[in-house]
């Protein structure tokens, strides 16, 4: 059996009752997300494509700074 693995991006207040309602149910969170994804969550959002932010990111650094390991 292959295991997917979709990372949630919940607020804290959500992912809060989330705790409280598992832990009325007396089941984990991971299964009561489970449940939710099998009974009407047949699939999540895409991540947003952060690859263009990354690239911006290490152009503004600049190149490398020269280090002489000799001297260190």
């Amino acid at each position: 059996m292959k295991t997917v693995v979709y990372p949630l991006r919940l607020p804290a207040g959500l992912y809060k009752r989330v705790q409280v309602e598992a832990g009325k149910r007396r089941k984990k969170v991971s299964e009561l997300f489970r449940e939710v994804i099998q009974y009407g969550l047949p699939a999540l959002p895409p991540l947003p494509d952060t690859s263009q932010a990354i690239a911006g990111t290490w152009e503004k650094l600049g190149p490398a700074p020269d280090i002489d390991y000799d001297k260190l």
